[in-house]
């Protein structure tokens, strides 16, 4: 008899109930053998072997819960164990870079922000790595380590070399191999992600994606990115870079192409902004003033140029969501990013032209974020559990 290579329907079969077992525990708070059987319809025998092998490798614990309920046995309650593994999100998305830890049932340990980068050098990664270090020695002692530590990123990375292929918020950013860079700092396993698809899955777990298999998560900020979930997974594409909407062309009246962030991004309003002045010949002194920061303010106070070039942008939006809806076929948009802080009434501006232009009733969702700009933080950690778990299934 030939022995069969690789693995086998019936490896994979376990497998997967392993996971939904794990997906169980992770997201809900007590089991017995005999409510997962009753959940997930697997029969009591398969519920218990696969809580036996979570025991064994110490991916589950007995909970302090367990005992008599009603009549009958007492049942052995079993809960996800937080201390199997210390996990750690890296969030290199805004100015402010921000630094999470957290145990396996994402109770945070420790949070850190470093201030103020408005471009990441080696020296602000060698600072993240140090940060990371200090956590681990100073606030979370009682870990051997890190299990994981996942990394969320602007800009494209290589899948086959690691190295950026673009990405403008780094310092010579040819240069920079993220996963070498934290894979030589620590003995962990190291997941590199765009920040922009984490913050998808942090939508997807906490936020305004809960239960939604299809939706797309636009980041309007000083730049225009997004994600795709399609069928309840994240949509990477060929290359991983899925959702690039700001990088999407558009051919003008003079022949020449712009991208589609220009006309809708902060970073676009502004430019439109600093035209608008200088076409007039009055271009202020001081371009300094000329920030995105100060466009919010001013269209907070009903500027009235701030507030023409901030509608021309809705307009523009909403043109981007609807061909983006047709060709998809996506009902719910989230928009995250600083464009929240021009606040609902531009919401529903947006709101207003989707209406308008809407000729094929798709009956679009849009809302803004609820996360408050955690997203991508939190899909960082989740997508650390979920990483060091599958892993450990394999030793059941």
């Amino acid at each position: 008899m030939r022995q069969k290579l690789g693995i086998t329907n019936q490896d994979k079969i376990k497998l997967e109930h392993q996971k939904l077992v794990y997906g169980l525990f992770r997201d809900g708070p007590v089991y017995s053998c005999t409510d997962i059987a009753r959940v997930t319809g697997l029969s009591n025998t398969a519920a218990a072997t696969i809580v036996r092998g979570f025991l064994n490798i110490g991916m589950i614990r007995p909970s302090e819960m367990s005992g008599r309920q009603g009549k009958g046995r007492p049942q052995v309650l079993y809960e996800l164990n937080p201390d199997y593994g210390l996990v750690a999100a890296v969030d290199l998305t805004d100015n402010d870079l921000v630094i999470c830890v957290s145990d396996m049932k994402m109770q945070i340990v420790c949070r850190r922000v470093i201030h103020g980068c408005v471009y990441i050098s080696q020296d602000i990664l060698a600072q993240v790595v140090t940060a990371l270090q200090k956590i681990l020695e100073e606030e979370a002692s009682e870990f051997c380590g890190y299990s994981a530590i996942c990394i969320g990123t602007p800009g494209k990375i290589d899948p086959e070399t690691g190295y950026f292929a673009y990405a403008p918020k780094f310092v010579d950013y040819r240069s920079i191999n993220l996963q070498k860079l934290f894979q030589e700092a620590f003995d962990a396993q190291i997941i590199i992600k765009n920040d922009v698809k984490l913050a998808l899955m942090g939508e997807s777990y906490f936020g305004s994606a809960i239960a939604k298999k299809n939706v797309v998560y636009l980041h309007i900020d000083n730049n225009y990115g997004g994600a795709i979930k399609l069928g309840g997974k994240i949509f990477e594409g060929e290359h991983g870079y899925a959702g690039e909407f700001g990088s999407v062309r558009v051919l003008e009246k003079q022949k020449q192409f712009r991208y589609v962030s220009y006309g809708l991004s902060l970073g676009g309003m502004v430019y439109s902004w600093e035209n608008y002045f200088r076409d007039r010949g009055e271009l202020p002194e001081n371009s300094k003033l000329l920030t995105v920061d100060n466009f919010i303010e001013q269209y907070r106070e009903g500027e009235e140029t701030v507030r023409k070039i901030a509608e021309d942008a809705a307009e523009i939006s909403a043109v981007e969501i609807l061909n983006t809806a047709t060709i998809l076929d996506v009902p719910t948009f989230i928009l995250d990013g600083k464009i929240k802080l021009l606040g609902n009434e531009y919401l529903e501006k947006i709101k207003s032209y989707v209406a308008q232009y809407d000729y094929m009733g798709q009956n679009i969702d849009i809302s803004f974020s609820l996360l408050q700009g955690r997203a991508a933080i939190l899909g960082g950690l989740r997508c650390a559990i979920d990483t060091v778990s599958y892993s450990m299934l394999s030793r059941c």
